[in-house]
């Protein structure tokens, strides 16, 4: 069974394609705009394999701040995080997390083949 799931995007549309594309090969995708609401359905939901987030969204809790409270409530679930505004500071704080870093813009098929890595038995 494919992986679920949490792609945490503030841009619509660029959320829509996301979820279309992993929905159309099978993937259950559970989608938030904001990091709040990532923590929220990491916190009532905590079944994904990975959770995928952007660095940058409205609110006060960010993608890495999203990262680190799924590593410490869900340590093996793996993680993403893509960013258009990255720098070797944000870098390293995802790679110490855990995290795999991605910069933006990122074609889905990239995408996939990521998550397809990530969740190898």
């Amino acid at each position: 069974m494919p992986p679920s799931i949490l792609l945490v995007e503030d841009n619509a549309l660029a959320r829509r394609n996301m979820v279309v594309f992993f929905t159309a090969r099978g993937y259950q995708v559970s989608e938030a705009d904001r990091g709040e609401d990532a923590i929220r359905l990491i916190r009532d939901i905590d079944n994904f394999d990975v959770v995928i987030t952007d660095l940058r969204m409205p609110g006060m809790i960010d993608g890495l701040d999203v990262l680190r409270y799924q590593s410490e409530v869900s340590p093996g679930t793996k993680s993403i995080l893509m960013t258009g505004f990255g720098s070797d500071q944000i870098k390293n704080q995802a790679i110490s997390i855990g995290a795999v870093y991605l910069d933006k813009p990122i074609r889905l098929n990239d995408l996939l083949v990521e998550i397809q890595n990530l969740t190898l038995p």
